[in-house]
């Protein structure tokens, strides 16, 4: 399927011809610099890239640099379009993901992460909140008891525009210290810990090119909080 917007490529084209290729079509007029493209294991499967001293160097993961001729160049287009704040031509977005949300694509990247990828878990105790026995009193009220306890901790800096959020491939719960503060009642803490464990129990649905993180089912479990309304009411006032 030919991917809109997409001009017709060459199967034996190296990552660096359709870097330039395209680079050429998105900067008109402008000459083409050198380019160089550095593949590692990155965690990052996005890769960056990065324009100075007349030299294109382009960081690009294992992962997508052996993918197939078309993913790799609405890669280019989704990394030299913002390079030059050009709007995205429609359907590379969709391709990019599409590759990316293939079971064994995710698998393998998934190793990768845990093997690169490094993770900070400070540990269930905090200045004010223990997570630990909160996890195990919403595990026992609403999941029976039988879910299994990953990793808990406090974020290292006080975020707020993220206030949990569960890392699947280092199997951590991860709460911002924003909320390890005497002025933030327990219920706040206990439905943000709840949240992240609902997103334990149901995992990320990948279908094509969509990734769906809040499910059906999981926006109907989270309303079985009780003090949902409050807790989020809570939350909105920090």
């Amino acid at each position: 399927m030919q991917v809109q917007g997409v001009l017709p490529f060459s199967a034996e084209e190296t990552n660096e011809e359709i870097f330039a290729r395209i680079y050429g079509e998105i900067a008109r007029g402008k000459s083409v610099p050198a380019i160089v493209c550095i593949v590692r294991p990155y965690v990052n499967t996005m890769g960056k890239i990065n324009l100075a001293a007349g030299k294109l160097e382009v960081r690009l993961n294992s992962l997508i640099a052996g993918a197939p001729a078309p993913v790799r160049e609405s890669l280019a287009w989704i990394l030299l379009s913002k390079l030059f704040r050009r709007k995205l031509p429609p359907g590379h977005a969709a391709s990019y993901r599409q590759y990316m949300n293939r079971k064994e694509v995710r698998r393998t990247h998934q190793l990768v992460r845990q093997t690169k990828g490094r993770k900070y878990v400070s540990g269930p105790q905090g200045e004010v909140y223990n997570l630990d026995p909160i996890f195990d009193e919403l595990c026992l009220k609403y999941f029976g008891g039988l879910m299994q306890k990953p990793q808990l901790g406090w974020s290292k800096g006080v975020a707020r525009w993220l206030l949990g959020h569960f890392d699947h491939t280092h199997n951590a719960i991860i709460l911002s210290r924003i909320l390890d503060r005497e002025c933030v009642p327990r219920l706040a803490v206990e439905y943000v810990l709840y949240h992240e464990m609902l997103h334990l129990k149901h995992p990320v649905d990948h279908r094509g090119a969509r990734r769906r993180v809040h499910t059906r089912e999981f926006k109907v479990e989270e309303k079985l909080f009780e003090g949902f309304k409050e807790a989020k009411e809570m939350l909105k006032r920090l």
